[in-house]
């Protein structure tokens, strides 16, 4: 292969492979999606979207007598949201390289990167996820929490096949003491194979650089937080206030409960031992008066929906009973604390879609490669002003949660 002619074509080939093997969280989440954009040939742009339908679900009814209920037809956006590239001056020298060796000097870094930055945004997904174990600014060193993270994903109906745990390094380190057998393994070549350290809670245990880390808003930790006025049935937002004034804040991804509402199955129901977890999907900052806080479950199709809801909604209920006012509002965490977020997930709880990108018609030395979802263009042009030849490899993605209560944040 050393003596392997640098086109186009191979290089494009060498890129897909690289960055196949050097992407964790591609393989572990849902694919089905590349299909919807890949009936356009000619390449998509930044910003395009499909309608994805939401799960349909359905309550068991009595009786010999029929008792239909309408199907609640909801769809979601996927957009296609995330252009990146990276990009090289290409010296005389490295254009006489080899194939071998450009791949070694060029096309391997550049996949790594953009592999890992795709790992990092399907990891910054947890914000999305309403569900969370564990203390924020304690690492969790046992097999407790995981088992719990599972536990919660049994108690929201999630099947146990392909459940998958990713790590922080840190916790890595800490859990070593306690399963040394675990984290042994041979040497092998893909990321995804690297990256994978056993099993744990029934969750195929990965380990990955690219967790995130969640800051807090300033209104975690404390216990002046309530609700504030009424929230209606079907509402995508929580009103609060801290005894008739607010000025703190709240992060995108801000966990929080209200007192005396549970989790319940979505199954039939049934309240759940422990109260619902809110996730803050939108950063706010309290104007003085109150502070209206959009979150999860309150985004379409898991509003908050309680079993007072009609029948069209009762299968979607995500609380035993709708949140009252001065109740009070626990937010996870304290002010500012910086803290990883490991996550627990089946692979439907996460979309990834890669499409190829619009190629520019007047660059002859082109290509653009796809494979197993994967699509790399890349480009190789001279600069005639400042007599310069330049390379560029670019992807187009986009990322969706698809159901949040297939998911779990462990708290590190």
């Amino acid at each position: 292969m050393s003596n392997t002619i640098v086109t186009p074509t191979v290089v494009a080939k060498e890129a897909i492979m690289q960055l196949k093997n050097s992407c964790v969280m591609g393989s572990l989440v849902y694919r089905g999606y590349e299909s919807k954009w890949a009936k356009t040939y000619e390449g998509w742009k930044p910003g395009s979207s499909i309608d994805i339908k939401a799960p349909v679900y359905a309550r068991v009814k009595t009786g010999a007598t029929i008792d239909v209920v309408d199907v609640l037809e909801q769809s979601t956006t996927m957009t296609l949201e995330y252009r990146r590239h990276v990009a090289h001056r290409l010296t005389s020298e490295e254009m006489t390289y080899s194939i071998d060796k450009f791949s070694d000097r060029i096309i391997k870094p550049a996949m790594v990167a953009l592999a890992d930055y795709v790992d990092s945004v399907l990891l910054g997904l947890y914000k999305g996820v309403c569900n969370q174990i564990g203390t924020p600014g304690t690492t969790p060193q046992a097999f407790l929490p995981f088992a719990l993270a599972a536990a919660r994903l049994d108690d929201h109906a999630v099947p146990r096949d392909s459940r998958n745990l990713v790590i922080d390094p840190t916790c890595q380190a800490y859990m070593s003491d306690h399963f040394k057998g675990l984290f042994s393994q041979g040497k092998v070549d893909k990321a995804i194979e690297q990256a994978k350290i056993g099993n744990l809670a029934g969750f195929n245990l990965f380990v990955s650089q690219n967790v995130q880390n969640h800051t807090c808003g300033t209104s975690a930790g404390l216990t002046t937080n309530l609700v504030d006025g009424t929230v209606a049935e079907n509402a995508v937002a929580i009103n609060i206030d801290q005894n008739g004034s607010i000025t703190t804040t709240v992060t995108q991804g801000d966990i929080f409960t209200c007192a005396g509402t549970y989790a319940v199955n979505p199954i039939a129901g049934k309240k759940l031992g422990y109260l619902r977890q809110f996730v803050v999907e939108a950063a706010g900052t309290g104007d003085g008066t109150d502070l209206l806080v959009s979150c999860t479950p309150g985004v379409a199709p898991w509003n908050i929906r309680s079993e007072s809801a009609t029948e069209t909604y009762l299968p979607y209920q995500t609380v035993s009973g709708i949140p009252t006012n001065d109740t009070v509002v626990s937010i996870a965490g304290s002010a500012s604390l910086v803290h990883p977020v490991n996550l627990a997930f089946h692979k439907n709880a996460f979309a990834l879609a890669m499409v190829p990108l619009e190629m520019p018609p007047s660059v002859s030395w082109k290509a653009q490669m796809s494979e197993d979802g994967y699509s790399v263009r890349v480009i190789r042009d001279y600069d005639v002003v400042n007599d310069f030849e330049y390379i560029r490899f670019d992807v187009l993605f986009g990322v969706k949660v698809l159901n949040p209560f297939m998911a779990c944040r462990v708290a590190g």
